[in-house]
């Protein structure tokens, strides 16, 4: 016989599971149901890293924002997006490691502001963030 352990679970959630299943016609047991979820989050958790809580030093610290590994930054010039990404503690631009200020520059030609210029979508963001927003957001923490 396999070992079980007892996991706190609030009485109403179990509830509601086992309301849930019913109303579905699921007639597994929720003790099942709460085994096969597990299941399902590792499974799904391989590749959705926004499902797991990591925590990691490797990042891009620009000015007061940091820029957590596999963060992505792009930037639209002329109707066309660039894309770059951070790689370990480098922001990366094909291939090579870059500034945001000299990404801009780069896919611009010209002199401009980073900050106004560049979005961003860290692992935890849904939507893409202008900088000049996360830069805010991080200097009120």
């Amino acid at each position: 016989m396999e070992t079980q352990i007892s996991i706190p679970v609030q009485t109403r959630r179990f509830l509601d599971l086992a309301e849930f299943l019913e109303s579905k016609g699921d007639s597994r047991d929720p003790v099942l149901a709460v085994s096969d979820a597990i299941d399902y989050w590792m499974s799904n958790a391989d590749w959705k890293p926004e499902l797991l809580k990591v925590s990691s030093t490797l990042g891009y610290q620009w000015k007061s924002l940091f820029l957590p590994d596999g963060t992505e930054v792009r930037m639209q010039y002329k109707g066309n997006w660039y894309y770059a990404k951070v790689e370990g503690d480098k922001l990366m631009y094909e291939g090579e490691a870059i500034t945001p200020g000299r990404l801009a520059n780069t896919i611009s030609g010209t002199s401009r502001n980073a900050w106004r210029d560049l979005w961003i979508k860290r692992l935890a963001d849904s939507e893409w963030l202008l900088a000049d927003d996360c830069r805010g957001e991080a200097e009120q923490t």
